[in-house]
């Protein structure tokens, strides 16, 4: 049969900061290296979380680019523990830091495009695009003459040079 224990308030908060800075390890599988259940120390997560000194902050509201730059600029120089403590606090994920970052240096390391510059690509493009309108108005004209043609046929027809001798 299974034990009651006892864990003091300062054995719980430990393993809460340690089981929140595991990385990559599932929680079962922490709860096995440290010889805990895994309802206990879920339990002890979330009473961590309802407790008022980390309170998180549950908006699902999108960033704007200046908040989002203003997060990593102070996130930047945290430690681990310091770092999910801010995480934790405003509701983020560290995936969402992680992916932000990339997102920026990916931004600025892309080539600085002029718009207003026009290479010798786009003058071609607009030539082709004007040689083209023309000869589709030359074919829908050729293509009207001709339906003219069929009707003016239709309502008088032409005597043929044999009738005619």
């Amino acid at each position: 049969m299974g034990t009651n224990k006892k864990y003091t308030v300062d054995f719980k908060e430990a393993i809460v900061k340690k089981s929140l800075l595991r990385g990559e390890q599932s929680l079962e599988g922490f709860c096995r290296d440290n010889n805990l259940i895994r309802s206990n120390v879920t339990r002890w997560i979330a009473d961590c979380g309802n407790s008022s000194s980390m309170k998180i902050n549950k908006n699902k509201q999108k960033y704007s680019a200046e908040q989002i730059l203003n997060i990593i600029s102070e996130t930047h120089s945290l430690n681990e523990e310091d770092l999910g403590i801010y995480l934790r606090k405003n509701g983020l994920y560290s995936h969402q830091l992680t992916q932000w970052r990339k997102d920026i240096l990916l931004l600025m390391n892309q080539p600085k495009v002029q718009v207003n510059k026009v290479d010798e690509r786009d003058l071609r493009i607009k030539d082709l695009e004007k040689n083209l309108k023309k000869k589709d108005a030359a074919l829908s004209e050729a293509s009207a003459l001709l339906i003219l043609q069929k009707k003016i046929h239709l309502i008088w027809p032409m005597k043929k040079e044999d009738e005619e001798s």
